[in-house]
């Protein structure tokens, strides 16, 4: 065997510089080489996928942002401001992004990316009058190769769809990106959760695995064999030890046995139970659900939930875990699609507030604070609750009579004097 005959032997196996043939009954032939992780499970974007509380998260955040109103903005005098529908990115936000895809697909898939790749790329076309907003194409973020800079401007080299071959390169005039943090060291993009977080989901990957090998030997955890001699070659011994495992895995895992020759089988005893499998799996949850700081309930884990809590932590929910997302989308559209001096006069706004709605009845007793104190009127109350306006005499304002500034006298009389 040469020396590159060699190495490939050693890559192959991972242990030693053997030459063996394979034995599909010895583990070392068939686990990872050279694990990435202290647990030995290898973390990449298509394994941390697979555990059910990465995929929870995704869900729990891609559904709330796919389906709020997303929409464009022009200021007025003071602080008024009136949808601005002619906008072309209003369409492009709020309504149809490119041909294929609907805005709450657009978006959904788009915050899958922001929250796994933690990067969210999308190509702006133009449109075919000429104008520089035409549709937004997503790009998965595995296309993107590199991202630089170059002559004062930010670069994305793209590779292509099949069946064609090669990449292209597009200016941030051409790419809407979205990004959260941690970013590179560049700070050009934000890095992947399955870089930053690898031993995490790595041990919860793990917890699976074993969970689901042992649910496939049967519930069985092997055992020890007992030979009250010796096998008079080790071929007898191999050729023993075949016969007995093929015995007892696949469909023969429970059916009955023969020792021959005095061998005693004594199986291990140790319970998932007893090794806190459960209890160890829960934790695994937990902590992934905090690599997005996921409220536990929001994946299914109401074990620490109540009913007087969670509405609670469903606003916490909105607040500390859609919030930096939220303002992600909005500053970016108004980085990457408001052009000129449109920066000044629109702005980009994702309506969070029908997540932050209590019941029904804590609803209307805060709309009649509302109305009775002044600050809400009869439209503004419909509006919040997703029902037309009334009309000119729903804009009006009222207060209590008995609310007056203090040291006014509405009517004329001198106070009267304690005595």
């Amino acid at each position: 065997m040469n020396l590159v005959q060699r190495a490939v032997s050693v890559m192959a196996s991972g242990v030693g510089l053997s030459t063996s043939t394979r034995d599909a009954g010895n583990n070392r032939w068939w686990v990872p080489p050279s694990p990435a992780t202290m647990a030995g499970e290898i973390v990449d974007a298509a394994t941390a996928r697979q555990h059910w509380a990465v995929r929870a998260c995704e869900e729990a955040l891609a559904g709330p942002i796919s389906t709020l109103p997303m929409q464009v903005f022009r200021r007025l005098d003071g602080d008024k401001r009136e949808a601005d529908r002619e906008h072309p990115a209003y369409r492009l936000l709020h309504q149809r992004p490119n041909r294929r895809q609907t805005a709450q697909e657009f978006r959904d898939e788009q915050q899958r990316h922001l929250g796994f790749w933690r990067n969210a790329y999308a190509r702006i076309r133009p449109a075919d009058d000429g104008g520089p907003l035409g549709s937004l194409e997503p790009i998965h973020p595995s296309r993107v190769l590199r991202v630089f800079r170059g002559d004062d401007r930010v670069f994305y080299e793209v590779r292509r769809l099949e069946p064609e071959i090669g990449t292209d390169i597009y200016s941030d005039e051409e790419i809407w990106h979205v990004r959260k943090a941690p970013l590179t060291d560049d700070g050009l993009r934000g890095r992947p959760v399955f870089e930053t977080d690898r031993e995490t989901l790595s041990k919860a990957l793990a917890v699976e695995r074993f969970g689901a090998l042992y649910f496939a030997n049967g519930g069985s955890g092997g055992g020890v064999l007992k030979h009250p001699g010796a096998f008079r070659t080790k071929e007898d011994q191999a050729d023993f030890l075949s016969a007995w495992r093929s015995g007892g895995s696949g469909l023969n895992r429970h059916r009955d046995r023969l020792l021959l020759h005095g061998v005693e089988y004594t199986p291990f005893t140790v319970q998932n139970d007893e090794a806190q499998f459960l209890e160890t799996k829960k934790q695994c949850g937990y902590e992934v659900a905090s690599i997005w700081n996921m409220p536990p309930h929001r994946v299914g884990m109401l074990e620490r939930a109540t009913n007087n809590n969670i509405e609670q932590q469903s606003i916490e929910f909105v607040m500390y875990t859609l919030a930096p997302y939220v303002a992600a989308w909005e500053q970016a559209a108004a980085r990457d699609l408001l052009i000129g001096d449109e920066v000044e006069t629109h702005f980009v706004e994702i309506n969070v507030a029908g997540l932050l709605r209590g019941d029904l009845a804590t609803r209307w007793k805060s709309f009649a604070m509302g109305r009775q104190w002044g600050w809400l009127s009869i439209n503004d109350v419909r509006r919040l609750e997703n029902l037309d306006p009334i009309g000119p005499d729903g804009d009006v304002y009222e207060t209590p009579l008995n609310m007056t500034p203090v040291g006014s006298n509405p009517s004329g009389d001198e106070p009267e004097r304690p005595q």
